[in-house]
């Protein structure tokens, strides 16, 4: 990132740019929106939310913080989502479904998903934090009631989510209205200094090292999981984090960045690990088009064992 960027403005408008004449609030990170998303929607302790059996457990962590009980549905090795066996989880508990699209790819079911929402009398959460530069216009995500962005995962930014509101019928209006502490802010900065410094799993590796004895926070039980390895710490809801805004910084670089750049250099790179990995033996990209509209978060592969 250019130091230069931090204080100048893309003549296109950057990341704002995209959510022009929508109803947008920006938050301290994806999981701030979301949890607030569950306000927004009229969601009380008790109700149900079907959401996706393949997740990192942050999305999911805010749902349970608000009291909602989370009951999975499957998802296919091409990470679809089926249809059918999301009706048929379908109760009278029910309120709402949760939709991630995966890796900066659109699910291609999200029109009947959002039709069969509309006719069973439910709220559509929809999940973009991994596909922020997809569709047809970037930031796409209009089949949602609410859906819901993250920058971090696609810009060098220490935090940085949105709420999107697509439903007319919602009349309240997101309360961003806290400013981040400085420790969350302090903390964020210094892990994803540490990140860019050593990775992730050697910042994990370290964590653990420093804090031998500190117990792994125990998460609350979702309906259908099964029993495995704790997610990291740093992925559970922070009760800090209820209505705190974006950090300063954040908005500030976010009219900077040069976002065509940013497709044109991420589906670039898609392509030449496409081409690296087509004679190599044991290794299978998981999606192997890039379709016209999909800028990519990553490059997920599927190996042998």
């Amino acid at each position: 990132m250019r130091i230069a960027s931090l204080f100048g403005r893309d003549p296109a408008g950057g990341l704002p740019a995209l959510f022009q004449g929508r109803r947008i609030s920006y938050s301290f990170n994806t999981r701030a929106a979301i949890r607030q998303a569950c306000d927004l929607l009229g969601l009380q302790s008790g109700d149900e939310v079907l959401a996706p059996a393949f997740n990192c457990g942050s999305e999911l962590d805010p749902l349970l913080h608000a009291g909602l009980t989370v009951v999975l549905y499957p998802v296919d090795r091409q990470t679809h989502v089926d249809i059918a066996a999301i009706e048929a989880g379908i109760t009278s508990r029910t309120r709402a479904i949760y939709l991630i699209h995966y890796f900066g790819f659109l699910q291609p079911a999200t029109a009947s998903l959002r039709a069969l929402c509309d006719a069973r009398g439910l709220f559509l959460i929809e999940d973009c934090a991994l596909s922020l530069l997809s569709g047809a216009n970037p930031a796409n995500g209009s089949a949602g009631d609410i859906s819901l962005f993250c920058f971090y995962k696609f810009f060098p930014v220490i935090g940085g989510g949105a709420l999107v509101i697509n439903n007319s019928r919602i009349t309240s209006e997101p309360r961003f209205d806290k400013r981040p502490s400085f420790r969350i802010t302090g903390k964020a900065l210094l892990r994803a200094s540490i990140d860019m410094a050593l990775g992730a799993e050697r910042r994990h590796a370290l964590m653990r090292r420093l804090r031998p004895g500190r117990p792994a926070p125990v998460a609350p039980p979702v309906t259908g999981a099964n029993s495995h390895p704790d997610m990291p710490s740093d992925y559970y809801f922070d009760d800090r984090l209820l209505n705190t805004r974006i950090n300063s910084l954040t908005a500030h670089q976010i009219p900077t960045f040069d976002i065509s750049g940013a497709i044109a250099i991420r589906r670039s790179n898609y392509l030449t690990y496409l081409a690296a990995f087509a004679d190599r033996p044991g290794i299978t990209p998981l999606f192997q088009n890039l379709p016209d509209e999909t800028c990519p978060l990553s490059m997920p592969i599927l190996v042998e064992n």
